[in-house]
């Protein structure tokens, strides 16, 4: 008997400490790749801000107003309310500015940030509807929000050293 209450108490412990695990991890990877995006674009010079490796390709500030865009679409599957001033069939072409992107790229992080961490654990398997093929769940939308955030910041981090741009933490 003595074992059997030993194993519930060890089995009950483990399953607390499990308790939002993932979003715990998620939220930090996102949030300190969250504060890179925005030391970089602090190092952006203004005159750079509309710069493209070529025609057809997103510019810095449109890589940005994607970034944005992507935060508040994933966040509100998990809750997070976009603003409403925002139109985000037109958002890429309507911020075009660091001001701009200033304005509302670190409230999109926060916005998709809070949303993980209030996810809880037993909704992580609820079915989410996305305008692409195939099906997802909350877990899903967690770790997008954290892979997209890895693809675009690698993507600004490229077109930054395309321009001479040293990522400011990684600076001698």
């Amino acid at each position: 008997m003595k074992n059997l209450v030993f194993l519930f108490a060890l089995l009950v412990s483990y399953s607390v400490i499990g308790q939002g695990k993932l979003q715990t991890e998620t939220f930090n990877m996102t949030a300190y790749k969250a504060n890179q995006a925005v030391q970089l674009l602090d190092a952006i010079p203004d005159d750079k801000f509309s710069w493209t490796p070529q025609d057809g390709v997103r510019s810095f500030a449109s890589v940005y107003a994607h970034i944005i865009s992507a935060n508040y679409f994933f966040g509100s599957k998990l809750g997070a309310t976009p603003p409403a001033e925002l139109n985000f069939q037109t958002l890429e072409q309507d911020i075009k500015t660091k001001e701009d992107v200033k304005k509302y790229l670190q409230p999109s992080f926060d916005a998709a940030l809070e949303a993980m961490k209030n996810t809880p654990d037993e909704t992580l398997n609820d079915p989410v509807e996305y305008p692409f093929p195939g099906e997802y769940t909350k877990t899903t939308t967690i770790l997008l929000i954290l892979s997209h955030a890895n693809e675009h910041l690698g993507q600004l981090i490229a077109y930054s050293r395309m321009n001479e741009i040293t990522p400011p933490w990684s600076a001698p």
